[in-house]
């Protein structure tokens, strides 16, 4: 096992801008009101599973836009979630270790109050896993952060964009086959705080459950 741990080396490799995961706070709203930087915010969305504040962010004392519906706002949100299941997809292959919780995206559109448009995805530092590990911990934490990726981040997330989407349900369902095969697959675990369901959208809010064994309506081209 070769584990690179270059950061700039991984971000080139996944195709990614890279940034360092870092706003600076604002002493307004709660602890999670940050201010943008180069148009950049993170891309947390707002089910964790743990009684999390809502993220805000601001430019120039205006909010442009927060994560209460999931970035429903972004208008090519779709493309965004199927770049970062492609992104898990080759880092499955390529021994890489992504923490899905700590990307970021550049809004592209102009930056005004309640923003709806377009945005990127940037691949950050806290993001990288590869860096803390080493071929002891590796598999372990392989485990973990994808796990982590398809049932918390997506699953309790981005039912929304993923039912409507047969492209981004078919590479998701292709990935959470990946991991089964590779033997990595396992429940990720129950949050304490999770709003929304599996029925209905609410406020861009929705969930996906993906199964964690293969069956005849699971398997998909690898």
């Amino acid at each position: 096992m070769n584990i690179i741990t270059d950061l700039k080396e991984i971000s080139e490799l996944l195709n990614l801008n890279f940034e360092l995961h870092k706003l600076k706070r604002l002493p307004i709203g709660n602890s999670n009101s940050l201010e943008m930087d180069n148009n950049k915010i993170f891309f947390y969305p707002i089910n964790d599973g743990f009684p999390t504040c809502d993220f805000e962010f601001y430019k120039n004392g205006n909010l442009i836009i927060n994560n209460k519906k999931n970035y429903s706002e972004i208008t090519n949100l779709d493309e965004i979630l199927l770049n970062l299941v492609k992104t898990y997809s080759y880092s499955l292959d390529n021994e890489i270790v992504l923490d899905p919780y700590y990307f970021m995206l550049e809004l592209t559109d102009d930056i005004t109050p309640s923003y709806k448009g377009k945005a990127s995805l940037v691949v950050t530092d806290k993001a990288i896993r590869n860096q803390f590990l080493n071929k002891d911990n590796f598999d372990e934490a392989n485990k973990y952060y994808i796990n982590h990726f398809l049932d918390h981040f997506i699953g309790w997330n981005f039912g929304l964009p993923i039912n409507r989407n047969e492209v981004l349900k078919e590479a998701l369902e292709s990935l959470n086959t990946k991991v089964i095969y590779k033997h990595l697959r396992q429940y990720a675990g129950r949050g304490y705080e999770v709003c929304g369901n599996e029925t209905e959208a609410v406020n861009g809010v929705q969930h996906y459950y993906l199964s964690t064994e293969v069956s005849k309506t699971l398997r998909r081209t690898i």
